[in-house]
């Protein structure tokens, strides 16, 4: 049991610090040697590229952070499937996926992973929003629910540009779309728990630029 505790929070620790890695700061300084922080809303988000450096290095920026998230969940859920015969390892061993107290690891390393984006404390706390980071988590778990509502928010932007009004339409939708669509209720619920930590972590995020 406490082999178990201990592995949880080690990956928990360890979601936050990549969390803490902005491929948007990192693409502003590599691509156009800027520094992310001085350039329009000071956030280092995928938003503040696309309005003020580059709508290619945006969009770019923007995939990146999915990837980083999704690709990270399946390795986790990847490794914690694999039986314990094939590893001899006991720290896979203890996950057995798709059940329900695997899924809410899944979300939890993913809500740790957010922090580290929207809060990294490598950068003096000062990350961005994480909304396409949220968009990744989505991906894992309903993949084309979560890619209509990207192109639902992109349209909102490319005609009409709203692009705070599409950042609640990304969040807000999955838990809603997946509701009405009949998916399983708990995987509803944890997504609904995760857009409300997301909702807090912008909080945050605004909070410290002054924006209440």
């Amino acid at each position: 049991m406490i082999m178990r505790i201990l592995v949880v929070i080690g990956i928990c620790i360890l979601s936050y610090f990549l969390g803490c890695f902005s491929t948007a700061r990192v693409l502003a300084k590599s691509f156009k040697h800027l520094n992310v922080y001085k350039i329009g809303s000071g956030l280092a988000d995928i938003t503040n590229i696309y309005n003020n450096i580059s709508k290619t290095l945006g969009i770019f920026a923007g995939i990146l952070d999915i990837a980083k998230m999704f690709v990270y969940i399946k390795i986790l859920e990847y490794l914690f499937s694999i039986p314990f015969s094939q590893t001899g390892f006991s720290v896979f061993h203890f996950f057995t996926f798709n059940n329900l107290s695997n899924e809410i690891l899944l979300f939890t390393f993913g809500f740790f992973l957010l922090a580290g984006h929207c809060l990294p404390i490598t950068h003096g706390f000062k990350g961005g929003r994480g909304i396409f980071t949220y968009s990744g988590l989505m991906f894992v778990f309903i993949p084309y629910q979560m890619l209509g509502i990207l192109i639902f928010a992109g349209l909102l932007v490319i005609f009409f540009r709203q692009f705070r009004f599409a950042q609640f339409m990304i969040v807000l939708l999955p838990p809603i779309l997946c509701y009405f669509l009949g998916i399983e209720s708990k995987l509803v619920t944890l997504m609904t728990f995760t857009a409300v930590l997301m909702g807090f972590l912008n909080f945050l995020v605004s909070k410290r630029l002054g924006e209440f």
